[in-house]
């Protein structure tokens, strides 16, 4: 048995602790580039819905990464269109549904089997497919950004890569602190996200007044994917993402297909699940505000183009393992980080 067939995760997953390590090992050292700062290796147990798998956690280039194992018989797709689903999912929550009309004329979403119909035509076709092991970036980044630490924007603290973040910082502080009259003061809210091309882009932590800051440089798909692989790392196809995303499961999402999130006992349970780490401990946008692009070429994942119809399916498919927006992404436009997001890997093939 070579190397590649023992990181396959149905051999992986049997293997001792001990024999994992020796293993991979094994995989840094021919599969990684030397001139790659590898740290933090951690062997950790990550587990969703059900689906457990132990495995490396490790930091290459100050950034964090998890090895995923292989897995040369995955099934990934939807053509099974409602099933599994609970009328809490197929129904409205809403006593007001609105359908837009380029819908309309083509599906009755109040009706099982025209709602099936979209759901299996908004998903990918079910196949099975080879994934290789590969590495794979835990939280993916704004198009054309590198990740350089965490600002407070109430106390002005800055933790991370300060000899990066001090060229700029007094020109933040002067958009996050402006001069405003009282009766502005009252209206005035932290911005989402803000950009200055070619230097420097933050986005707004989720419930809190901090933000997220990278360095930035103006990409198209094409010059994006092209330096990437010039820091010899890879973008994930369609099929490795949805992998990545949700192990091959017989599930629409990840997380189950459980959609009520304001249910008063559960709700805050599936939202945790939803916004958590998933069963390899990856990190996936659920704001629905943002396409992640991908390795084949115009093919995206996730939506910037939220649906609000009142049907939780149909409002949140676009969080779905196998969801396949309409939308092409041509190789010359230009990602915007507010609208883009990528993650890099490494690919264990031979």
């Amino acid at each position: 048995m070579n190397l590649i067939d023992q990181l396959d995760w149905s051999y992986w997953k049997r293997l001792s602790d001990k024999d994992k390590r020796t293993l991979f090992g094994q995989v840094l050292m021919y599969f990684v580039s030397p001139l790659k700062r590898i740290t933090e290796i951690e062997l950790k147990e990550y587990e969703l819905y059900g689906i457990k798998c132990q495995t490396f956690e490790l930091c290459i280039d100050e950034e964090e990464f998890v090895f995923i194992p292989g897995n040369r018989d995955a099934i990934l797709g939807w053509n099974l269109g409602t099933k599994g689903l609970s009328l809490l999912e197929t129904a409205p929550n809403s006593p007001h549904v609105k359908i837009p009309e380029r819908l309309q004329t083509r599906y009755n979403l109040l009706d099982v089997a025209s709602l099936a119909e979209y759901i299996n035509e908004k998903t990918t076709s079910l196949r099975k497919v080879k994934i290789p092991p590969m590495f794979v970036q835990r939280y993916p980044l704004p198009a054309g950004t590198d990740y350089l630490g965490i600002y407070n924007a109430v106390n002005g603290s800055f933790t991370g890569e300060a000899d990066q973040f001090v060229a700029f910082e007094s020109e933040i502080r002067d958009l996050l602190c402006p001069n405003l009259s009282p009766s502005e003061s009252i209206r005035w809210s932290f911005p989402k996200n803000l950009l200055k091309e070619n230097h420097w882009y933050m986005d707004l932590v989720p419930n809190s007044d901090c933000y997220y800051v990278y360095s930035h440089k103006r990409h198209t798909y094409t010059s994006l994917r092209k330096e990437i692989r010039s820091q010899n790392f890879d973008l994930l196809t369609e099929d490795q993402w949805e992998y990545a995303n949700g192990a091959g499961s017989r599930r629409l999402f990840r997380w189950g297909n459980d959609l009520n999130i304001h249910d008063p006992y559960r709700g805050k349970s599936i939202r945790n699940m939803m916004n958590g780490q998933n069963m390899f401990g990856l990190f996936f946008d659920t704001s629905m505000e943002r396409y992640e692009i991908t390795e084949d070429p115009g093919v995206l994942k996730l939506t910037a183009e939220q649906e609000n119809t009142g049907i939780p399916i149909v409002d949140k498919l676009a969080l779905s393992s196998y969801y396949s927006p309409d939308k092409t992404l041509l190789h010359e436009e230009i990602l915007s980080p507010k609208e883009y997001l990528y993650r890099k890997a490494i690919l264990v093939k031979i």
